[in-house]
Formats: C-alpha cells, sequence, structure tokens
C-alpha cells in the first residue's frame, strides 16, 4: 500500500531547523565579534607536568632569597560548547526555555572547572614574560616586571585565570586570560 507524499511534514522540520531566536542570534553575534587577540585560548584536559602550557589561578607571587616565585591553581578555562557542556554536568547551566526548546548557557560564553585544590609553586626564571591587561581606558596587554609586579601589589593576581607556561618545573610565562 502506497501512502501519497505529503511536503508538510518535511517542510515544517526545515522552517523549525532554520529558526534561530533573537537571543542565539545576539549571543553568536557578540561572540563572533570578539577579537582572537581579547578571546583568548581555551583549555584543554592536558596532564600537568613539568613542561606545558596551562590555566591557572595565581594564589601567590613572592620574592625569597632573590628569586621570585610562582604559586599556581591549575583550573581548565573553557569557552562555547565545551563551556556549556561541562556547567551542565555540574549544574551551573543557565536555564532558558524558549518556544518549548530548553536552551542552556554560560555567562559571557566561559566556564571555568576548578576540580582539585592541589597548589604547586614554581620558580619564576630569570627572563620570564609577564603579560597582564591594562584595564583602565583603552583594552591592551602590557609586559610587567616581577618587581614591578610585587612594587604595584599582587592584587592583580587575585580574580583572573593566568597561562602558566613551564619549562623543567620552571615558569617561563604569564599571561592574564582575558575575561570580560
Amino acid at each position: 500500500m502506497n501512502r501519497p507524499f505529503s511536503p508538510l511534514p518535511l517542510a515544517l522540520v526545515l522552517v523549525v531547523a532554520a529558526c534561530r531566536s533573537e537571543q542565539e542570534t545576539s549571543v553568536a553575534e557578540a561572540r563572533d565579534n570578539v577579537p582572537a587577540a581579547v578571546k583568548g585560548e581555551m583549555s584543554t584536559t592536558e596532564t600537568v607536568g613539568a613542561t606545558g602550557r596551562n590555566h591557572g589561578y595565581i594564589r601567590r607571587f613572592y620574592q625569597q632569597k632573590g628569586q621570585y616565585y610562582v604559586t599556581v591553581d591549575y583550573i581548565q578555562f573553557l569557552n562555547g560548547a565545551d563551556a556549556v557542556a561541562a556547567a551542565q554536568r555540574k549544574g551551573d547551566a543557565q536555564v532558558d526555555v524558549q518556544n518549548g526548546d530548553t536552551i542552556y548557557s554560560v555567562f559571557n560564553d566561559y566556564y571555568i572547572v576548578n576540580d582539585s585544590p592541589r597548589q604547586r609553586t614554581f620558580r619564576l626564571a630569570d627572563q620570564a614574560v609577564l603579560t597582564l591587561w591594562n584595564k583602565t581606558g583603552e583594552l591592551r596587554q602590557y609586559n610587567a616586571t616581577p618587581a614591578e609586579v610585587v612594587a604595584q601589589g599582587t592584587d592583580v593576581f587575585r580574580y583572573a585565570p593566568f597561562i602558566v607556561e613551564t619549562r623543567q618545573n620552571v615558569v617561563t610565562s604569564v599571561t592574564e586570560q582575558y575575561v570580560p
């Protein structure tokens, strides 16, 4: 028994699939307009080792016997779909129902996972590069020496995540991750 083909169900599926809500459009446009230098990079689940590039919070930055040290609490810095998925797993995703559909999101399109309280202290290399964001006036990055950071106060490390690069258990670079 052959049924006559009706294009109505197919057309309905195509119309629904092609629709984007105003919120989805505005979020996508805002995300697409963020300059690459500001957006930064996303953490992966790489293992933390003697040599690597990882996101972390700087818990302590100090000088002892003429040498600078940094204490790092490693994190995962996620954005996009990975951020939403991680936030959903932890019950932190924002939930919005639009037209009967449940939409999950995270504020400012990033999410930080910090599952381990373990902190690691590393020596700072003599030629280590410290890159921070100047958030007064025009948003721009600048390099600072360890002495300048200590002199202005280490509050700069209080809330922002950083990208910490190490080589043979010595920190070679600390770069502030931009967060909106």
